[in-house]
């Protein structure tokens, strides 16, 4: 039986809370070490704290409009586009295809610590409101987007700022 999209959501937010500050290094020794009624515990720690989590007020465009910017003043200073940005803020690209570097900029580019970025873009997707009207049967359906690839099809990147980006794979 295929999990729901609510099963699949409170999935990845318990993975997100148990593993925000578990160091990739140390996953794989708590994974082997840790016994069952350990790992229980973990579990029902994620879920209770999933299940009184407020959702987040919290996002790219808003902390940049607090610092008085737009995402198109963001995105130069990001060297991309405002509308990869807008995909970012509306995380719309995949999260592994995210390059170290971006989080460094937009964490000193927001003036937020880097995990608090990767927390937010590990969320799920935001649907703008225009999609649900698209979908025939009423549940948008997202198709996440590489970071390479939105980097490709975007046409107001400057082919520098493409290579800084993506080096030789332009």
């Amino acid at each position: 039986m295929m999990a729901t999209n609510d099963e699949n959501l409170g999935a990845d937010a318990i993975g997100t809370y148990l593993l925000q500050d578990v160091h990739e290094s140390k996953l794989n020794s708590l994974i082997e070490n840790v016994s069952t009624a350990e790992f229980d515990q973990l579990l029902s720690d994620g879920m209770s704290a999933v299940r009184s989590h407020q959702p987040t007020t919290w996002s790219v465009s808003g902390s940049a409009k607090e610092l008085g910017m737009d995402l198109a003043e963001l995105g130069e200073q990001l060297r991309l586009s405002a509308e990869i940005v807008q995909k970012l803020d509306l995380r719309l690209l995949r999260v592994m295809t995210l390059p170290e570097r971006l989080f460094e900029m937009l964490s000193d580019a927001l003036l937020v610590p880097i995990e608090h970025i990767r927390s937010y873009v590990a969320l799920p997707p935001a649907v703008p409101a225009g999609i649900r009207f698209l979908a025939s049967d009423g549940d948008p359906s997202i198709v996440l987007e590489s970071f390479e690839a939105a980097l490709l099809d975007e046409d107001e990147m400057s082919e520098e700022d493409r290579k800084f980006w993506l080096g030789d794979q332009c």
